[in-house]
């Protein structure tokens, strides 16, 4: 609207559009992509390694929710252990029950928690599960870092692939005119 009205403005606007396409044929050469099949090509790969990250990303992020889960567990199941004891060798049990009723329910869904995460193996240590919540935080990160890259790269190529249709699109539209003014000579 703005370059219909002024004339400075539709120059700039030229100016800007030629600099655009400068800076996308530059990118081509620089990237080799010779042909528009090429980074077409480039650009569904690049969508599916995002995918396939993306994918490997929420399974981790899975992991550490379980993990985060069972390390909550733990800490309740270890919390109230010494008070489940008590309730053990408690001569009243019933009593001891009821005046301890939060924290034996706390102990009893703990154990049911991790009874059902671990089968048969032995209940890991606060320390075991921080340090895989360690490792599982640092290959969350890493695969984040991946992600980001390839999203940035798709958004990058995305841009290219708009600036060559849009460069292709007027290469046509003057080769159009062109023929009209020959005809019309």
């Amino acid at each position: 609207m703005k370059a219909q009205q002024s004339r400075a403005y539709a120059q700039k606007v030229k100016l800007s559009d030629l600099q655009e396409m400068v800076k996308t044929i530059a990118y081509i050469q620089e990237h080799e992509y010779d042909t528009r099949e090429i980074l077409e090509d480039k650009f569904s790969s690049i969508k599916e390694q995002i995918s396939f990250s993306r994918k490997q990303l929420k399974d981790v992020e899975s992991e550490l929710k379980d993990l985060n889960q069972q390390l909550h567990y733990t800490g309740q199941y270890l919390a109230n252990k010494a008070v489940y004891a008590q309730f053990r060798k408690s001569k009243n049990r019933q009593k001891f029950r009821q005046e301890h009723s939060a924290e034996l329910a706390l102990y009893e869904s703990a154990v049911k928690s991790l009874k059902e995460k671990n089968g048969t193996q032995p209940i890991p240590t606060i320390k075991q599960l921080k340090e895989k919540k360690n490792q599982l935080l640092a290959r969350k990160d890493t695969l984040q870092k991946q992600y980001d890259y390839y999203r940035d790269y798709k958004k990058e190529l995305h841009t290219v692939c708009s600036n060559v249709d849009m460069i292709l699109k007027n290469e046509s539209a003057l080769q159009a005119e062109r023929s009209l003014r020959q005809e019309l000579r």
